[in-house]
């Protein structure tokens, strides 16, 4: 790392490479300037950006300025220099997105440019809460105007995220064959909730956000707790509130509701205050918000919301039902309304 970064950069750096390493089979190792062959140095060059891939330059340079955000842009360059792509860029991106060309700055049409099948395999689902996809005003021309919609209206706010989800490592782990370390072995992990065995430690799973344990099965631990839905609605005051912690970015509460077996569960949720809207409202949710787990893939990130002006509501199957509460700085509140059928 280079002598002009900053302690938080530092910081977030150490975060990133500690999470990547935690999640998939890659390794990064700090080597001295004079190293010689292929190195990735982290600098300071005025911009968050890395170059996709392996140069054989000697060094490449990944860009990290005191004005990128934390740990979720540090892993976004860094999966940048292991050769991963942006998610909008996908192949099929346009099943998924309208991209609105006359919002977006001129400089920068080639980043909407989709990569060709043949030099991008899609190896995960697409995912709107991956943190290599951009927010729904990337590179916009004018302040506030939107340069993508997802065709799915309800994730303008999941795009951007900056906490990396099940589908990124997924998409490392798998592009390194990393899996390849728990085949044949004895003791590999049943995962539960579509969580896979990690491959540093094939007993323990990894698992989608909203689960954990060591099979995911289990309400992660920390704060949050377990609600049980009745025939009757029932409202809670659900928030989380910032802890300053060194080996993470965001403060996390999970809750499960659950209900009786064979239910259909129903849920309405509204943030508690114009304060906390307020703390949190712009795309990508980067400083706080809410997850209700209900799509059919419990490891797809389903939409985040920090900006709605009005009740929202859910209707799952899914027994139990995770909602995650995060925070990057304040305390933050939801009313969370629930009731079986």
């Amino acid at each position: 790392m280079a002598k002009n970064l900053t302690r938080d950069v530092r910081k977030s750096v150490a975060m990133a490479i500690d999470t990547l390493e935690e999640q998939t089979c890659i390794r990064f190792k700090e080597v001295d300037d004079d190293q010689s062959g292929d190195v990735v140095r982290i600098v300071d060059l005025g911009s968050c950006s890395s170059p996709i891939g392996r140069l054989n330059i000697g060094v490449q340079d990944v860009s990290l300025t005191k004005n990128c955000w934390g740990m979720g842009t540090a892993i976004h360059e860094l999966m940048h220099a292991i050769g991963i792509e942006h998610t909008q860029s996908r192949s099929d991106r346009n099943t998924y997105l309208d991209i609105n060309y006359r919002n977006i700055d001129r400089e920068n049409l080639p980043n909407f440019e989709l990569l060709s099948p043949r030099l991008w395999s899609n190896l995960v689902p697409y995912d709107y809460g991956s943190v290599m996809h951009y927010s729904a005003d990337s590179f916009s021309n004018s302040d506030g105007e939107m340069t993508m919609l997802p065709k799915n209206r309800d994730f303008v706010e999941t795009m951007g995220s900056m906490i990396p989800n099940f589908y990124d490592f997924d998409q490392i782990n798998k592009y390194y064959e990393c899996y390849d370390n728990c085949e044949n072995k004895k003791n590999v992990a049943k995962c539960s909730h579509g969580g896979v065995p990690n491959p540093n430690d094939c007993s323990k799973c990894n698992c989608p956000m909203g689960y954990g344990g060591d099979l995911c099965d289990k309400r992660p631990d920390g704060c949050g707790k377990t609600l049980r839905a009745s025939s009757s609605w029932q409202t809670e005051k659900l928030g989380v509130k910032f802890s300053k912690n060194d080996d993470q970015y965001y403060t996390f509460c999970n809750y499960w509701i659950e209900a009786p077996k064979n239910s259909t569960i129903l849920i309405r949720y509204q943030i508690s205050s114009e304060l906390t809207r307020r703390r949190i409202c712009e795309f990508g949710c980067y400083d706080g918000g809410i997850e209700i787990k209900h799509l059919a893939d419990p490891r797809i990130t389903s939409d985040r919301d920090c900006c709605m002006d009005t009740a929202l509501n859910v209707t799952t199957t899914m027994n139990p039902v995770p909602v995650i509460l995060y925070t990057a700085s304040a305390t933050i509140e939801f009313d969370v309304s629930y009731r079986f059928v």
